[in-house]
């Protein structure tokens, strides 16, 4: 069995490779008892995965069957184990808990918090005293929870009768009659088991079921379930078949139409349309209240495309309080937005290419229109030819395809020699997503606004968040309504961190441009479960297409180091300094 140690290091490597020190400082423990674990994991995890030394970039992870992988891991999770005895017993004490487990009372009593926190959205955990710890849910989101943890591991209970073939023969109920058509069979295997389950403990009166062939379909499987388990069965399905047909693409275009802010991005198109509706409709079918497999962190896309994931929000809460539908995975649907995004890029970044020879250039300049859509290269054959376009357009970057030499001082100068390679457009690209603010971060992140903050070593979160906007707001580097947004917005737990540094952000209306203020903390908070010893403050306008590549370059620039280095920064100096490299 895999100890709490071990599958944090899984966590660690799922997300980027890192370095035996860094493994050590995140998981308190030396060197030599990481590599310890390490050569457990790799036996433990042999076939489907395998952690080893990556050279300059510390352990990788590397994983052969993800299917296998995640499903392994499942079985080493005590938190599914010590959800699914709750979901089973309307109270469970402490002592119980540890006697099915087999695990010390002492690490129940120290999980169930944790347990409550990492599922806080998902359902609530109640304690009464006298009685024990219990699940604090309708009857029918508890056959759900307990269906999703049977849908990963059907054997993660001991029920009597089930054997490896059941689940396999419940999946197929359904496959000639196709009463729940929107249904994968699997997840009708899952709902089955878990009313199973909970054959003793059901209470809502669900409707009378005439349709003798689920009941026979079960029975073959090899379960027999009463009237009034079979009634629940197929009332849970029958309302999820008939939610799931509900789902249309006019209903979700129209309810993209109504998001703020949405019509000025000009992203709606049939792609967008189509993804959601066909992500709402397996959501709505299936109920996923907890996650199929471990998620790795997926701050590097939030950070490169927040404004996805800020649309993704107000969307879900769209669904919510219009359609009443139950959808929470911010993450998915905003990678849907930023897929969007990424298609919808119509700026054309101005780039200047010197070169003496008109054949050369226009080669160079038609491959790199066509490798780089969003670029316009303007040809220029002289230095003062050069200076008068220069002038005019203020290009994003010149390209030196020439014997000259170009004043650098003001606009970023890449040399290129003779017909440009595939390694010649490489470097254009990485230069045009960060040039505007590699060259002038000062524009952007401001040192009037940046501050160091004592923090008390218990104080939360949210106050942290309201204090340090009212002092942005006091000396008017925030309006009040951005401050609001701000701290509403980290209240929503969807926090973005980037290797120690949170980032909190909202979109305005009343200012064009960038604004970022680099805030230290006196002692290191943690947010949602993720260490931060430092606050940027970003106001972005949403008028402003080209800031969402301020966000992506900060975070490349943020995990390009190690979290030592990140936690060292002292103020908004060192932080420009590290913008600059």
């Amino acid at each position: 069995m895999l100890n709490e140690r071990q599958l944090a290091l899984l966590d660690i490597l799922e997300q980027q490779p890192s370095a035996l020190n860094e493994l050590a400082r995140q998981t308190g423990v030396s060197g030599r008892t990481v590599l310890r674990d390490i050569d457990y994991l790799n036996f433990t995890l042999s076939g489907t995965a395998n952690i080893h030394a990556a050279g300059g970039s510390g352990y990788l992870l590397e994983i052969f069957d993800r299917r296998r992988y995640f499903q392994l891991l499942q079985r080493h999770d005590n938190d599914d184990r010590l959800l699914a005895l709750l979901l089973l017993n309307a109270f469970t004490t402490r002592s119980q808990l540890a006697d099915a487990l087999n695990l010390p009372e002492t690490w129940v009593a120290e999980r169930l918090p944790r347990l409550k926190q990492r599922y806080e959205r998902a359902f609530s955990l109640q304690s009464r005293p006298g009685a024990g710890h219990f699940i604090d849910e309708p009857e029918e989101k508890r056959i759900i929870l307990l269906a999703n943890l049977l849908r990963k591991d059907p054997f993660i209970l001991p029920l009597p009768g089930v054997s490896p073939q059941v689940p396999e023969a419940l999946a197929e109920i359904d496959g000639g009659e196709r009463l729940f058509s929107f249904i994968p069979g699997d997840y009708i295997a899952s709902v089955i088991l878990a009313v199973y389950a909970l054959r003793n403990r059901l209470t809502r009166d669900w409707p009378e079921t005439g349709h003798a062939a689920l009941r026979q379909g079960i029975e073959r499987a090899g379960l027999y379930l009463g009237t009034e388990a079979l009634n629940a069965v197929h009332g849970l399905l029958t309302l999820h078949q008939q939610q799931a047909a509900a789902v249309s693409a006019e209903n979700i275009k129209t309810l993209l139409r109504s998001l703020p802010d949405i019509a000025r991005l000009n992203i709606i198109d049939d792609t967008l349309v189509s993804d959601l509706t066909g992500h709402i409709l397996r959501c709505t079918a299936a109920p996923v209240w907890l996650p199929e497999n471990r998620q790795g962190s997926m701050n590097n896309l939030k950070a490169a495309w927040p404004a996805a994931f800020d649309m993704s929000l107000r969307f879900i809460n769209c669904l919510h309080e219009q359609c009443d539908i139950p959808l929470f995975d911010s993450d998915l649907v905003g990678i849907y937005f930023a897929c969007a995004l990424e298609r919808h890029q119509d700026e054309r970044h101005p780039v200047i290419l010197l070169s003496e020879q008109n054949a050369i250039a226009t080669i160079n300049k038609q491959a790199i229109e066509r490798e780089i859509i969003n670029c316009r290269v303007i040809i220029a054959h002289t230095l003062a030819e050069l200076r008068n376009i220069s002038a005019e357009v203020e290009p994003m970057l010149i390209i030196n395809n020439s014997h000259l030499f170009p004043d650098e001082s003001q606009v970023q100068v890449l040399v290129i020699k003779n017909i440009i390679s595939a390694a010649g457009i490489g470097q254009i690209k990485d230069f045009l997503a960060s040039a505007f603010i590699r060259q002038q971060p000062e524009r952007f992140f401001l040192a009037a606004g940046s501050f160091h903050y004592h923090n008390a070593p218990d104080e939360s979160w949210q106050l942290m968040m309201m204090h340090i906007c009212e002092r942005l707001v006091a000396d008017r580097h925030l309006t009040a309504d951005e401050a609001r947004r701000i701290c509403l917005r980290e209240l929503d737990g969807e926090n973005l961190i980037v290797n120690h540094v949170a980032i909190p952000h909202c979109w305005s209306e009343q200012q064009t441009r960038f604004r970022g203020f680099f805030i230290t903390l006196s002692t290191a908070v943690q947010v949602n479960g993720e260490p931060v010893n430092h606050v940027l403050i970003a106001c972005a306008s949403s008028s402003a297409r080209h800031e969402l590549k301020i966000f992506s370059y900060l975070a490349s620039v943020l995990y390009r180091y190690s979290g030592e280095e990140i936690i060292a920064l002292t103020g908004h100096d060192a932080f420009l300094a590290l913008l600059r490299e």
